[in-house]
């Protein structure tokens, strides 16, 4: 399932398009910048999985990317092309 928001805070622009397979979950946060950008340019992929037994979220994005957890994953296409390949397997390796 795919599904999106947006939201307005004055000159600053934001949208989150979710792409869902199970319980594994892409957040794609695009935004302006607070209005200094005139396109939604700026943007940030996190990688999650949703525990149907403890209810709770885990980020795992960096599990995936490598780095510091927490560090910002910037979307561009090879980064996007990674998640998605993520989001389709069906085993629950973490690696790309």
């Amino acid at each position: 399932m795919i599904s999106a928001t947006t939201m307005n805070f004055g000159e600053g622009q934001h949208a989150n398009v979710v792409f869902d397979n199970g319980p594994k979950m892409i957040s794609l946060s695009c935004d302006n910048s607070c209005g200094r950008l005139t396109t939604l340019s700026r943007s940030d992929i996190r990688l999650l999985i949703h525990n149907s037994l403890s209810g709770k979220v885990e980020d795992v994005t960096n599990d995936v990317f490598g780095g510091e957890q927490g560090s910002t994953i910037r979307a561009d296409i090879d980064t996007m092309e990674k998640a998605m390949k993520w989001l389709r397997r069906t085993n629950w390796g973490l690696s790309s």
